[in-house]
């Protein structure tokens, strides 16, 4: 039976904001108890396997540290060594189901730590986590951070489903997935860790592995300046996993983030089956990256026109032999902004 070789990177700092209330851990051996990685070296996977997890907190008064400290501690404490055994592990059924009760125990540890703290009251998290046993990986999840897979030959795949109003509104058919990006809701989540009117409703799922698969988790720090295209880009076009984690990084950047920043990433390298022969594989496509601030310079533009051109139609300043036209300068100046 082949084994399993893969290769970790993260990376987990305040960037937009000057409190970090992101929290995260990573562990490339699940039996050994230690919590630690070889940052960009080939490891085989051992019998329990390897864990990412990442957690973006929220409330005030350095609440929101708490919470996803607490539920990125809790889950520590269930995936010790002596807790993983036979009977956990034994079907999909069973480490779903853990999954499942692990981030319900932390939304229960964050429930009970803001109970007995006024200053905590109401602080709460999201969680994204990844569990890598054989070869298949096991996503569970709780709010709005992300679990993406990237091949060559699938390209970007989303993993996750955001649990977000925004989100429930692309569902429901009310709005277009291309517009729930610049949504000015796009901020609200409807599940997470730490809600008082709700017990915790994760979401668990499971997926076959391939060769050349990079598993990638963050907060909203990065998937919320950068578009799903623009990440698949700069995957698409990293030589290593320290590049990939490098460019995301520099990238979101760039974009101009305004809140804190985790990723964590983990490439199969072999003893995964292959998705595709790699002649096959689509060869990487340079995505011309247009950062969140130059968008909302661009529809603040475009608002401003229209509402010069309703003006100026309003008094009369563009009618000509009983008919309403527009002049060639002001149509270029929208075609320049639109393009």
């Amino acid at each position: 039976m082949s084994v399993i070789k893969f290769i970790m990177a993260a990376r987990c700092e305040a960037a937009g904001r000057q409190n970090n209330e992101d929290n995260f851990q990573v562990t490339d051996n699940l039996s050994d108890n230690q919590w630690s990685f070889l940052t960009g070296k080939e490891v085989a996977l051992g019998e329990k396997g390897a864990l990412m997890v990442v957690c973006d907190g929220m409330g005030g008064m350095n609440a929101g540290e708490v919470a996803s400290g607490l539920a990125v501690k809790t889950i520590k404490e269930w995936f010790a060594a002596d807790r993983l055994t036979p009977p956990v592990m034994s079907s999909p059924k069973t480490v779903l189901n853990y999954i499942e009760q692990a981030v319900i125990a932390a939304d229960y540890k964050i429930k009970e730590a803001g109970s007995q703290n006024i200053l905590q009251e109401g602080m709460g998290c999201t969680i994204v986590l990844a569990w890598i046993i054989g070869k298949e990986v096991y996503i569970g999840w709780c709010g709005d951070s992300r679990a993406y897979r990237f091949n060559p030959v699938s390209r970007l795949v989303r993993l996750s489903h955001d649990h977000s109003y925004v989100q429930d509104l692309v569902d429901s058919g009310k709005l277009l997935q291309e517009l729930a990006f610049d949504h000015p809701d796009n901020n609200i989540i409807t599940r997470s860790l730490g809600d008082a009117n709700h017990t915790a409703k994760p979401e668990v799922k499971r997926f076959t592995l391939c060769n050349g698969d990079i598993l990638l988790l963050c907060s909203d720090g990065l998937c919320g300046v950068l578009r799903d295209e623009e990440i698949e880009s700069i995957m698409a076009n990293a030589h290593t996993i320290d590049q990939c984690r490098h460019d995301l990084w520099t990238e979101s950047e760039k974009a101009g983030w305004t809140d804190n920043v985790t990723i964590a990433l983990c490439q199969i390298v072999s003893g995964a089956e292959d998705m595709e022969n790699p002649a096959t594989a689509k060869p990487p496509v340079k995505t011309k990256i247009t950062h969140r601030k130059k968008r909302k310079w661009i529809v603040l533009g475009i608002a401003v026109m229209l509402l010069l051109i309703g003006a100026a139609i309003e008094i009369g300043y563009f009618q000509a032999n009983g008919h309403w036209w527009l002049p060639d300068f002001i149509l270029q100046a929208i075609n320049r902004l639109m393009n």
